[in-house]
């Protein structure tokens, strides 16, 4: 199902700079990355980990993932804190760091190369750049919130052999309290259905169960899959942990209940969603 990549060429790229300053990436729509970006990504990503995960869907695991800092939404949940949407933190991804970084991941076993955040879609140049000179490549794994107009993924070209999409939640009201991004329902489905046409089965399609979010986001986003990408691969996440923001507040500041990730897998397997 996945296959390897060799050295990368593509002229994407080559109008680049005029994209940094006038950035049409996501709706922020920046005018001046380099002055005062919403996500702050620069020329230069920085990793704050990179690491073999044993714990993914077995279709890519083990996975190498390299966790990107800055990020275009602002989760009050999200597990990576602050390392994940200040751009600002972790190592410079310079070709040199990423070369020897991929030859150490190839010698623990990993199956694929994850790109994850923070979210790496602010980093698309950069990551393909970092990708052109590498020959045989392992299979690529995009991990990404995908709220980014669906252009944004022409940019990918064909090198990235499994998307991830995290589809957080399930209408406008609880994306704009949680993550700030009123749009976000409109946005990200918008740009799962350009993924899925493209390719049904390289789309997979992860939830994350909120606590108190069951009725107003796990049940919705279960409809939308159902009716407008029901061969995507599903991947139901019931792990949530309160992270940065969340424990300040009541309703996410508690751990889910466990009846409602039961329930959910029985939703699940009713609308007889491929599963990964």
């Amino acid at each position: 199902m996945m296959k390897g990549k060799g050295a990368l060429s593509d002229n994407r790229l080559t109008n680049f700079p005029s994209m940094i300053s006038q950035c049409l990436l996501c709706p922020h729509r920046c005018a001046d990355r380099n002055a005062a970006a919403f996500c702050g990504a620069g020329e230069t990503p920085r990793c704050f980990r990179h690491r073999i995960e044993y714990g993914e869907e077995t279709v890519i695991a083990p996975s190498h993932l390299f966790y990107l800092s800055g990020c275009n939404l602002r989760c009050r949940f999200c597990i990576g804190e602050e390392r994940a949407v200040n751009a600002a933190m972790g190592q410079p991804m310079t070709p040199p760091f990423f070369a020897e970084a991929v030859a150490w991941g190839r010698s623990q076993g990993a199956r694929t190369l994850q790109w994850v955040g923070g979210e790496p879609g602010i980093h698309i140049h950069a990551i393909r750049s970092l990708m052109e000179p590498i020959a045989n490549l392992p299979p690529v794994v995009w991990k990404s919130n995908f709220y980014f107009f669906p252009q944004t993924f022409e940019l990918l070209g064909d090198i990235v052999d499994t998307f991830i999409a995290d589809l957080k939640f399930g209408n406008a009201d609880c994306a704009k309290s949680l993550c700030g991004a009123s749009d976000y329902v409109e946005t990200v489905t918008t740009a799962l259905l350009t993924v899925y046409r493209r390719n049904p089965r390289a789309l997979i399609v992860r939830h994350l169960l909120l606590p108190g979010h069951f009725d107003c986001c796990f049940l919705p986003i279960l409809d939308w899959l159902t009716q407008n990408i029901p061969e995507a691969a599903f991947s139901l996440r019931d792990g949530y942990l309160p992270a940065w923001q969340a424990k300040n507040d009541p309703l996410l500041n508690r751990w889910p209940d466990p009846r409602e990730a039961a329930k959910a897998t029985e939703l699940i397997s009713q609308r007889k969603l491929r599963t990964a």
